[in-house]
Parts: structure tokens; C-alpha cells; sequence
């Protein structure tokens, strides 16, 4: 009986001992997670009265044009409610100030993949919005590592009038749909 009685305490103490550690610090280990990666954008951009019906843009990666992604927004250690932001540095003043919320999902049984969708409206005009939808992956640790996919908004835009002068036509209501990708994390 004794015997039983001190292996019980020692389970008991070593039960106490091994989860003391962790105290109250894995609940609240819960914290937001935020990736900036540097943006590429091709796409096709239709305006209001633009004779072309449309005009082919591509942004290049060394642009400074950013994509920066948030995972678990509300820090309750959900990872799949996200925010995104894209920064053009003052090149679409639509983009810049739109907030995307969105969610994402796991693709794949070892969560290196997951699929994502965002959108948002500009708050100053809530005629303009972006919707993202795409892929992102992940490195063995969790960090994301690369995002890529397809993209359509309606904001104010301008498109060339006169290809040998560059001359761009007043600022009118345009569609963009493309596709995007993240390079490598600075």
C-alpha cells in the first residue's frame, strides 16, 4: 500500500513539475503574425471611356510595390482570419487604402499550403474595392514564404491617350484583373 502511495505522489509531482513550466504563458503565447514581401503584378486595366478597351500593366518586382499579410488579426491563436494591405508607394492611392480581411485555409495535410481570399473596400469610396484570391505557402517552422494568385478591383485610374507623348487621360473609373506573386522577404 505504501508502494502505491509514493508512486501516486510521484506522479502526481511530476505532473506538476512538467506542466509548471508552461504556467499561464501557452494560452497567451496567441499573438499576430505579420509578413511583408515585396509585390508583381500583370494585368489588364479597362476604363471608362478608354478607346483601346484596355491597357496590359505589369509591375516588376523592384517597383517597391509590398504585399503585407497579418495572421490571427484578432490574436485568439486563429490563424485563419487574415488582413492583408498593399503598399504602391502613391501610385494607386485606391490600393494603398484599402484593408483586406479575409480567411485561409489549409490546402494540405501538412499545412504548408493554404488557400486565401480577401477582399476590401477603399473607405473614402466604397465604389472601390480589391478581391484577392490565391495561394500561399510555408516553410517547415509556420512562416509563410511565398504568395501568389488572382486579383480584380474597380478604382480611379488613368489610362495613355497618346503613346508617343505618355500623356494619360484624366482620372476615370477603371476595372483591373490580373494575376500577382511575392518575391523573397527583404
Amino acid at each position: 500500500m505504501q508502494r502505491i502511495i509514493h508512486l501516486t505522489m510521484a506522479l502526481v509531482a511530476t505532473a506538476c513539475c512538467s506542466l509548471a513550466w508552461l504556467g499561464t504563458v501557452a494560452p497567451s503565447q496567441a499573438a499576430t503574425v505579420t509578413d511583408t514581401f515585396p509585390l508583381k503584378v500583370t494585368g489588364k486595366e479597362w476604363c471608362q471611356g478608354n478607346p483601346k478597351f484596355f491597357e496590359n500593366f505589369n509591375v516588376q518586382v523592384t517597383k517597391n510595390f509590398t504585399l503585407t499579410i497579418t495572421r490571427d488579426v484578432n490574436g485568439d491563436n486563429d490563424f485563419t482570419d487574415i488582413q492583408a494591405t498593399i503598399n504602391t508607394n502613391g501610385k494607386s492611392p485606391d490600393v494603398d487604402a484599402i484593408t483586406l480581411n479575409g480567411l485561409a485555409f489549409p490546402r494540405n495535410k501538412s499545412g504548408n499550403q493554404a488557400e486565401l481570399v480577401l477582399s476590401g473596400l477603399n473607405p473614402g469610396n466604397d465604389d472601390h474595392f480589391l478581391t484577392i484570391r490565391g495561394q500561399a505557402k510555408f516553410d517547415t517552422l509556420g512562416n509563410l514564404t511565398k504568395v501568389t494568385g488572382t486579383f480584380v478591383d474597380q478604382i480611379t485610374g488613368t489610362y495613355t491617350t497618346d503613346k508617343n507623348t505618355g500623356a494619360q487621360s484624366e482620372p476615370v473609373e477603371c476595372f483591373e484583373s490580373g494575376t500577382f506573386g511575392t518575391g523573397k522577404k527583404p
